[in-house]
Parts: structure tokens; sequence; C-alpha cells
């Protein structure tokens, strides 16, 4: 019966993976959805940060970015997944306007191009692992050229119960002490 129970636990929890939520556990344990970032600037330097993710300036943590198009019926504003972008190309010359929004190109994971707006209010943020830290991104800096979605990196995961971690700090399963093995995506 007890082995049911956590078989089912395992399986809830992976489905809550699957659909891009941050699971947070009792003990503090958290899951959440890699991505990695390359942020390359107006002078050609690039920074890469890890577990990334978008905060607005309300300081609201998301998963998506907002972003504008024209259609024939008018303006639409809607949210973009990350886990759906490619790239990022900020065009024109990077100046923010007064609404918060700036040209750009998106490049998505299905292979898809188009122009429109981006919300650039917000910032990326992640670890960096060049200096070891938490960093922020400023979208509307004026120098980001291009930003990269990294959907590859490295994590790990259980052979005994399948549970998977983003979070490097781990190196045995909190749930039954497995050693973990690294994996990439």
């Amino acid at each position: 019966m007890k082995r049911l129970f956590l078989t089912v636990f395992f399986l809830l929890s992976l489905f809550c993976l699957y659909g891009q939520e941050t699971v947070e556990f009792p003990d503090g344990l958290v899951y959440d959805p890699f991505y990695g970032i390359r942020v390359t600037d107006s002078d050609d330097n690039v920074y890469i940060l890890s577990n990334a993710f978008y905060q607005s300036d309300e300081g609201e943590l998301k998963y998506f970015v907002w972003f504008r198009r024209g259609t024939a019926r008018g303006v639409a504003e809607y949210p973009l997944d990350l886990f759906k972008i490619q790239s990022l190309t900020l065009i024109g010359n990077y100046e923010v306007p007064p609404d918060g929004f700036t040209p750009c190109t998106v490049e998505l994971t299905s292979g898809g191009v188009f122009e429109g707006f981006l919300d650039t209010t917000g910032y990326l943020a992640g670890h960096d692992q060049d200096f070891g830290t938490f960093a922020r991104i400023y979208l509307n800096y004026n120098g980001i050229k291009k930003v990269e979605f990294l959907h590859n990196g490295i994590y790990s995961r259980c052979p005994f119960c399948g549970a998977i971690f983003y979070n490097q700090l781990y190196d045995t399963c909190p749930f039954d002490e497995t050693p973990l093995e690294y994996q990439n995506n």
C-alpha cells in the first residue's frame, strides 16, 4: 500500500512538472522548469544564466513574456511562454517606447519567426555560473541585442523513482536516497 501511494505521489509530481509549473513541497524542495539563457549585448559581450525566469517590474515571477503584434482587427497583446521561444532579437535603435514595448523578432522552438513588440519593463534573472551568484539582466537596457533560450542543460534524475531535479545541490534523491544521475536535456 505504501509503495502504491509513493508511485501515485511521484506520478502526480511528474505531471505537475510536465505542465511547466513550479512545485514546492513542505520540506522546501522545489521543482522548477529549466531555462538557460544566453544574452548578447551590442558590444558582443555574452552572459549566460541557468535556471532563468522572467520577473515583471512589480516583482512577479513568470515563465512567459508579454508580446504585442498587429492583426487585421487591431493590436493583440498576449503572454508568450518561455518554453516556446528559441530566441528574441531586439531590433531598431533599442530605445524603449513610452509604453514599455520594444521592437523584436521572435524565433520559436517550432521554427516559426515573426516580428512584434516585447514588453521590456521587466528583467530576466537566474544563476550566473561564471560568478556563482544570482544575476538580473534588465530588458530595457539599451545594449541588449539578442536573448537565446537554451532548452538544454544539466539536470539530475533519480533512476529509482524517476524524479527530476534542476537544483544541482542534490546528489541523492531526497525521497529514496538513491544517487542521482546527471542528464543533458
